[in-house]
């Protein structure tokens, strides 16, 4: 008689427990279901890469209001990946992105500062200054590390420079030479030191940058070492 009590409960418990473990392995079919496991964990940044590169722009020219003078002449130097000559889609985009809206800002950015005056047209004020715009960026696993700066053609002084970043995402990746492993080849430069020939450094200047006297930017300079 005990034992067949004993069965009885048992019986009891199984039929009470049953509906639980059923609506517990629903819960988990349609949660797999929802969230697939390929998905991304954490919300990727889609901000488009021409706001960005305006706001650095922005933060750029507002440096130069108070010290540059009137009709100074800038020209433009293509961004170059830290420690190679890759030129990428991506350097060439964000530069113009950035020279166009310093210039949308009044100041002068000019294909070939040869042509423009040194004398200040108001005797009272100060001359023209010739400038370069050159930057550089380093491409990280989540975010790509910018940096760009406005200086002088005479001495290389900085006069304008800022520091951003923007989201290594589907639209920035696309601009970029990812190779099937998920990297950028070449990172650095694989042929050994740069030529110290004019020559060589002539070779890696945008067409719409012309050299100019053979003068370089110490900024550039730096960028390429």
């Amino acid at each position: 008689m005990q034992g067949k009590n004993c069965i009885i409960i048992s019986a009891l418990f199984i039929l009470m427990i049953a509906p639980g473990c059923a609506k517990q392995q629903e819960a988990t079919i349609n949660y797999v279901g929802k969230r697939p496991t390929t998905g991304d964990f954490f919300n990727v940044d889609e901000t488009p890469l021409i706001e960005i590169n305006y706001k650095a722009a922005d933060k750029i020219s507002g440096q130069l209001e108070e010290i540059l003078p009137a009709g100074s002449p800038i020209t433009v130097n293509v961004f170059r990946i830290r420690g190679s000559a890759l030129q990428t889609d991506f350097a060439q985009i964000t530069t113009e992105q950035v020279a166009s809206r310093i210039a949308q800002k009044g100041f002068a950015v000019v294909a070939d500062n040869s042509k423009f005056s040194t004398q200040s047209a108001d005797k009272d004020g100060p001359a023209p200054i010739r400038c370069t715009l050159a930057g550089a960026y380093t491409v990280g696993p989540e975010l790509i590390y910018m940096t760009a700066a406005i200086t002088t053609l005479d001495d290389g002084e900085i006069l304008g420079s800022w520091d951003w970043t923007v989201p290594l995402n589907g639209q920035t990746r696309s601009l970029l030479p990812f190779n099937d492993g998920g990297s950028i080849l070449p990172l650095v430069n694989t042929s050994g030191p740069l030529p110290e020939s004019s020559n060589a450094r002539t070779s890696i200047q945008p067409s719409y940058a012309p050299q100019q006297g053979g003068i370089h930017p110490g900024f550039e300079q730096n960028i390429l070492e």
